[in-house]
């Protein structure tokens, strides 16, 4: 459960950037341009700074919750289009049932990375809802497939049928009994899809494809402007802590997310992950 902990710790402080950071996020130190210091504990810059002049623990707090938001609203829409479709199928069985099991199987052979990168360079400007809607309406697949599996498990079970024969609705058996026993494994599903919206958005930021505006940072828009001085000056060597910080930041939030699904799928479903 380490994993989960540092998790919910990095989102939390990720999201309060606006208030732990210790400078503002367009805040420069004009004396450090060209020339950042390096990390120390005396100072007033823990990380350091960058050849731009920012703060690197400001600059860092700030990508982290760039990302981390983007993330979390992709997640939100593929766990409300993946539930619904998967709720629809799995309860009603039958042809709807392998309708959105052939359309899940057909969006899963679509990269999502490259319908992100289509829309962010079709449409620039890209409105700062639209990146996260799109992915989300390619991960929801990953959600539907496994609360459709649930619920088609779940509505042969004994109190399902009991509930039938006292005359409940369909709209009640779905929302009041199937669903709420499925709730751990959209959690599961949920905390997978995260991790891979999270991997999606810092590759695409990496490219120069950065969400929300582009003056702000984000961990692929840090890891991307460190390549970008080293080719454009000859001979440059980027300062360690301005690569290592960001890389070391997103691994940590991609593991923390893959071992928290890995280790939510064992607690809440033992039998099924052996």
């Amino acid at each position: 459960m380490v994993a989960l902990f540092l998790l919910l710790a990095y989102s939390i402080v990720a999201l309060l950037a606006p208030t732990v950071a210790p400078y503002g996020e367009y805040q420069i130190f004009y004396q450090y341009i060209n020339h950042p210091v390096t990390p120390s504990l005396h100072g007033g810059h823990l990380l350091g700074t960058d050849v731009q002049g920012h703060d690197m623990l400001t600059w860092l707090l700030w990508a982290m919750r760039e990302t981390v938001l983007v993330g979390l609203e992709a997640t939100g829409a593929a766990v409300v289009i993946g539930v619904f479709l998967g709720a629809l199928a799995g309860y009603s069985g039958g042809a709807l049932d392998a309708a959105v099991g052939w359309t899940t199987g057909a969006f899963v052979t679509v990269p999502a990375l490259v319908i992100y990168l289509i829309v962010a360079v079709h449409y620039n400007p890209v409105p700062p809802w639209a990146l996260p809607v799109t992915l989300g309406l390619c991960l929801w697949t990953f959600i539907a497939q496994a609360v459709r599996t649930s619920l088609r498990t779940l509505r042969q079970r004994e109190f399902v049928e009991a509930a039938r024969a006292a005359g409940a609705s369909p709209h009640r058996l779905v929302f009041r009994h199937l669903l709420p026993n499925a709730a751990g494994t959209v959690i599961v599903a949920a905390t997978g899809v995260f991790g891979q919206a999270i991997l999606i958005v810092a590759t695409a930021d990496f490219f120069g494809f950065a969400v929300g505006q582009f003056d702000r940072p984000t961990l692929g828009g840090l890891i991307a402007n460190v390549a970008k001085v080293d080719q454009v000056v000859t001979g440059y060597v980027a300062p360690w802590w301005l690569w290592v910080i960001p890389i070391v930041s997103l691994v940590l939030l991609l593991v923390c997310s893959n071992v928290t699904a890995d280790t939510l799928a064992d607690a809440l479903d033992p039998a099924g992950s052996r």
